[in-house]
């Protein structure tokens, strides 16, 4: 019993950062994980064993989140929802914290490693649980098949099945990459991308080719020769894969459709083939051409659509005039018009400053922190459709993962 307490007192880091990626398809559930690293921070700030890390990583991560943060500070002065833009503002501050403390907490090796291990079978367990529902019309758990898309156990943001899973996918990979054979990998591969194909989510597939493509080009190097053999097997793999994920899922196959409408050509098919985001793209850029500066205002972009849609935009029919779309879809435009110029700049002077950060660490660290690194890089890809970035799913996210990436940090 003393053996189990005391392993638990070394490894309970390990085991909340796991039940985090766990508790994702579960409704507001992964913030309690992220909340308790956040409350962490400051008994780390003041304890005699970490306290000089901590101060590290505030060194290391803080300027990342000031880029993110400080525009949506600004954002809130003259924001369509003065109230909900301060309030989600201050909140954010707990992003950095948690972030932070999964730095300092995860920093032996053994315990990112654990990490990894554990939400590698979290991943395997969600695509598994996701053919099941296919099959039958019920996962594990009993959750039915939701009638627009595959769901699983993502029951009340069954959008986001597909896309977590791809933006993930680098975790489960990685682990199969270093632990588990050559066939495994291969299998691990097929799996994951046959569940992201059949949830029937566009940007979950954008993801998983981003994802082909870096470990096409990583098969190249010498540590990766006895995979080189079957990584000639992927693109197959992946014919397979598509083939029959389009023979077997209804939703697969209406999302295909969709989208092969943009061949039309005119703005009726491109609106369609984006699922009708094109009012929701236009009226993005007349928000920031109306409010170049500071934008409209963070999370206030529901509040603001009002104002700038057509008087018969579908967006505004289907919340009764009420509200507007939720968000902007596209990182980009949601930076423009939520946060303005500044958010752009914001934007920018983070991807510069995470890639000099990124080539400050060691060869082995950049080992380490890979699958994390990548996991961002899916995350915020520019060209892809986005969930609201300046949510609270989709921020926890980012910078839960940013943690990790730099708890592998050490200076030299």
């Amino acid at each position: 019993m003393q053996l189990l307490i005391r392993k638990l007192q070394l490894e309970w880091p390990a085991w909340l950062a796991v039940s985090f990626f766990a508790l994702l398809p579960v409704r507001r559930l992964s913030e309690i994980p992220l909340l308790v690293f956040a409350i962490a921070m400051p008994f780390l700030w003041r304890s005699g064993k970490h306290g000089a890390r901590t101060r590290k990583m505030v060194r290391f991560i803080g300027p990342l989140f000031l880029c993110f943060w400080l525009p949506m500070l600004i954002s809130s002065f003259d924001s369509y929802l003065g109230l909900k833009s301060w309030t989600h503002s201050i909140a954010a501050v707990r992003f950095l914290m948690a972030a932070v403390s999964l730095a300092v907490l995860l920093q032996p090796p053994s315990l990112r490693w654990q990490v990894l291990k554990w939400s590698a079978l979290v991943l395997v367990f969600w695509a598994a649980d996701g053919f099941i529902q296919l099959i039958f019309g019920y996962d594990l758990f009993g959750v039915p098949v939701h009638p627009d898309r595959l769901n699983a156990l993502f029951f009340k943001k069954y959008q986001f099945y597909g896309p977590v899973m791809a933006m993930l996918s680098p975790l489960l990979l990685e682990y199969a990459r270093r632990r588990w054979p050559a066939w495994g990998w291969a299998s691990a591969f097929a799996l994951i991308m046959g569940a992201v194909m059949i949830a029937g989510m566009r940007s979950g597939w954008l993801a998983m080719a981003m994802v082909m493509s870096v470990y096409a080009i990583l098969m190249l190097r010498r540590e990766n020769r006895e995979l080189r053999r079957v990584s000639f097997a992927i693109p197959a793999i992946a014919i397979i894969v598509i083939a029959i994920s389009y023979m077997s899922s209804p939703m697969f196959q209406d999302r295909v459709s969709t989208t092969l409408a943009i061949t039309g050509g005119s703005e009726q098919a491109l609106d369609e083939a984006s699922s009708l985001r094109v009012p929701i793209f236009r009226n993005s850029l007349r928000m920031y051409s109306a409010h170049p500066v500071n934008g409209v205002g963070v999370r206030a972009f529901p509040e603001a659509y009002l104002s700038f849609a057509d008087p018969d935009d579908v967006h505004v029919r289907n919340f009764n005039g009420k509200s507007g779309a939720s968000h902007a879809h596209n990182l980009v435009l949601e930076v423009m018009a939520d946060t303005g110029t500044i958010g752009l700049i914001g934007l920018l002077c983070a991807v510069v400053l995470a890639w000099r950060r990124w080539r400050s660490f060691k060869p082995d660290q950049k080992l380490e922190a890979f699958p994390y690194a990548l996991a961002l890089v899916l995350v915020l890809f520019p060209l892809n459709s986005h969930f609201a970035i300046y949510g609270t799913y989709i921020s926890s996210l980012v910078w839960f993962l940013a943690g990790l990436w730099a708890s592998a940090y050490q200076e030299r």
